[in-house]
């Protein structure tokens, strides 16, 4: 989806204010493309550092074999002086790296990230080696599965408890409480580029004037995703929170 299809591409419902909220794209889709074009050319994440200390994690071959890729987000904002600030975030995690130079942390803090939700990957992917190495019809294979179930699912509400977003009125609220949607929440909130550039503006200070997500990786087979098109942030994550993050936008 090219930017003038992008009617709204950041938007939701305020159950504080009773209004929708919104944020337009501003000149963010032209950093976009600059973006893409410093991929093309360094192919990598880390642009930061020189070629000699580039971390292979972060090279594109690595990230982005076959169909694999990401969300990337540039948020334009002008800082307390009237300056032009452009943030850049990835979605998720990228072969297990949370935090790199140039780009905005994740919500979840890495503190918090070491101390509750690592444990609970490593034990999750202990349990799936030893599930793939047993025969379907093996009794110890569904017992497993059923250990590996429980973790899963009592791992998610802390993991959520602990998802602190912020608005542009300076008030602060938890995930769970933030999230406007009946039917509970959905792995991976607040991991998506929108919330961790909005978030990220908020905590300092910043004043967002436009923002644009793209995907960068292979294509997906559905054909859901393209490389280097524009999308807007996703209908069962992103605009359930959004109401909430963008409140007291106007007035910044």
């Amino acid at each position: 989806m090219e930017p003038a299809e992008l009617q709204k591409n950041c938007f939701g419902h305020c159950q504080d204010c009773g209004r929708e909220h919104s944020l337009g794209e501003g000149n963010a889709h032209e950093h976009a493309r600059a973006l893409m074009e410093e991929f093309q050319r360094i192919r990598r994440l880390d642009y930061t550092v020189p070629d000699k200390d580039a971390d292979p994690r972060l090279s594109f071959d690595h990230l982005f074999p076959g169909e694999r890729g990401h969300m990337f987000g540039v948020l334009e904002c002008r800082d307390e002086a009237g300056e032009t600030v452009v943030l850049r975030a990835f979605s998720s995690l990228h072969d297990g790296v949370r935090t790199v130079d140039g780009w905005v942390p994740p919500i979840l803090s890495d503190e918090v990230f070491n101390e509750l939700v690592l444990p609970g990957q490593i034990e999750i992917k202990r349990l799936t080696r030893a599930i793939n190495a047993l025969d379907h019809s093996s009794q110890q294979r569904a017992k497993l599965s059923e250990e590996r179930k429980k973790i899963s699912q009592g791992l998610m509400p802390e993991i959520h408890s602990r998802y602190h977003l912020r608005n542009f009125r300076g008030e602060t609220r938890l995930l769970e409480d933030a999230f406007i949607r009946p039917h509970g929440l959905p792995g991976g909130v607040g991991d998506c580029c929108g919330p961790k550039l909005l978030q990220h503006a908020a905590v300092n200070g910043l004043g967002p004037v436009g923002l644009a997500e793209f995907y960068w990786g292979g294509p997906h087979k559905s054909g859901t995703r393209q490389p280097g098109r524009f999308y807007p942030c996703c209908e069962e994550k992103c605009q359930p929170i959004l109401g909430f993050m963008l409140c007291g936008l106007e007035n910044v």
